[in-house]
């Protein structure tokens, strides 16, 4: 009979500590928890490009008819709930910039054209309002520190005699070490109650600093329209 009381006693306080853990901890909601993401970019870049008037400027020339070049960027991410509906966002990133060139004459069959790449590791940093939960639509602003990689340019042509040819050129000098550049993204994103979510948002980024170095004869920023694919999973 006393071993009886025992154990009735023993399931007694198991149970009273169970709901103390309960109230103190509750189980927070799976689909405000933070996540992990990995993502791809596509922007079609483009630059703003002047004559650098704080050393010696330099004519444009055949620069000036330089146009949009799509680049591919990706990298990981974090993100969390500060609130209901504002988000944190954080991430590291290997990011292009670029542009590029085509010129033909119509009177002989020369021709020469180049695509020109800026490298730079990024650590894109947002501030998101969102709503909904298993959907969510998203939009806000950012900044994006990016630290230079190099260049590289791919350049090809072809003579009046019909032979061909291609060089590449990379460099990393007379270029900028570190600019940001400002973000605008909208973005919708579905998170499943497993645990696991995809995610598409359109974005927009706008170079502030000039990406040349201060002795360049020129002053480049570049600002592209592009978006993101990714998928995301709570932590």
């Amino acid at each position: 009979m006393r071993i009886f009381l025992f154990i009735l006693v023993v399931l007694q306080i198991n149970v009273v500590i169970g709901q103390i853990e309960i109230i103190s901890k509750p189980k927070k909601d799976s689909l405000f928890r933070n996540r992990a993401y990995g993502f791809l970019n596509i922007t079609e870049v483009n630059r703003t490009l002047s004559p650098n008037n704080d050393f010696l400027p330099g004519e444009l020339g055949e620069r000036a008819n330089e146009s949009a070049l799509r680049t591919y960027s990706f990298g990981l991410g974090l993100k969390g709930h500060l609130t209901k509906f504002l988000i944190w966002d954080g991430g590291i990133s290997y990011l292009q910039n670029g542009e590029q060139y085509s010129y033909s004459p119509i009177t002989n069959d020369t021709s020469f054209s180049y695509q020109s790449y800026y490298k730079y590791i990024a650590m894109p940093l947002r501030l998101n309002f969102s709503v909904g939960k298993v959907i969510q639509f998203y939009g806000g602003i950012g900044i994006l520190p990016q630290l230079f990689l190099g260049y590289r340019q791919n350049q090809q042509w072809e003579t009046t005699l019909g032979s061909k040819g291609s060089q590449v050129i990379r460099t990393k000098n007379d270029f900028n070490s570190f600019v940001t550049s400002a973000l605008i993204n909208l973005g919708l994103s579905v998170n499943t109650t497993k645990g696991y979510g995809f995610f598409i948002s359109p974005e927009y980024r706008y170079q502030l600093q000039n990406g040349y170095g201060k002795l360049s004869s020129y002053t480049h920023k570049s600002f592209g329209l592009g978006i993101s694919f990714g998928v995301s999973m709570e932590l």
